[in-house]
């Protein structure tokens, strides 16, 4: 009953956040139902799963500075230089989680922190929202063999995504995280070892 009550808050607290962002709400909501979905398929606490979903673009209309100073409570500064501009409001999202919904579990707080980036040795919450972030419904650059893939493999769609994303910003000649290169090896070496089994 606690869990409802939470998860209503939240949602209460996005509607009003985002009135006037339709497509970042339906954007938000639709990454809950797909990460619903895999936490199903792979058995992970659904509770868990839709908060971090619900929060991990909370901190999205927060301009640059306001962010920054939400995310330095919690990140240090070389942690922050870690990511690109466009994935701090991960980092803020989870210092909001902290603060605004007394949210302590270090699981759910990572998979709000990491869901931009990835990061290498993502737990299965993690990994599912970084997924569910990429393949939810109305994000038209993904294809359904990727959607098929994630009810299969966390670990290759991971990888795969963290390939796509990549490859896109070097084409688009934006800055990368260095978490994800970190987490491209990682998961590149993981997908080698089952290869060779």
């Amino acid at each position: 009953m606690i869990d409802e009550l939470l998860i209503e808050k939240i949602k209460a607290f996005l509607n009003i956040e985002f009135k006037d962002d339709k497509k970042r709400l339906k954007h938000i909501f639709s990454v809950e139902k797909m990460a619903i979905s895999l936490a199903e398929i792979y058995a992970i606490d659904i509770f868990h799963v839709r908060v971090s979903a619900l929060l991990h673009d909370v901190t999205k209309r927060l301009s640059y500075k306001e962010n920054l100073d939400l995310a330095s409570k919690s990140f240090s500064k070389q942690e922050i230089n870690l990511v690109p501009k466009s994935c701090l409001h991960a980092y803020s999202a989870a210092q909001l989680a902290i603060e605004k919904f007394q949210i302590t579990n270090r699981n759910i707080l990572n998979a709000i922190s990491y869901h931009c980036s990835g990061r290498k040795t993502m737990s299965k919450l993690e990994q599912i929202i970084f997924i569910s972030d990429y393949i939810e419904e109305t994000r038209l650059f993904a294809d359904d063999d990727l959607r098929k893939l994630a009810k299969l493999n966390l670990d290759k769609a991971t990888y795969e995504i963290l390939y796509k994303t990549i490859e896109y910003l070097k084409i688009k000649k934006r800055p990368i995280s260095e978490l994800s290169i970190e987490a491209l090896e990682y998961y590149k070496r993981k997908m080698e070892e089952i290869n060779e089994r």
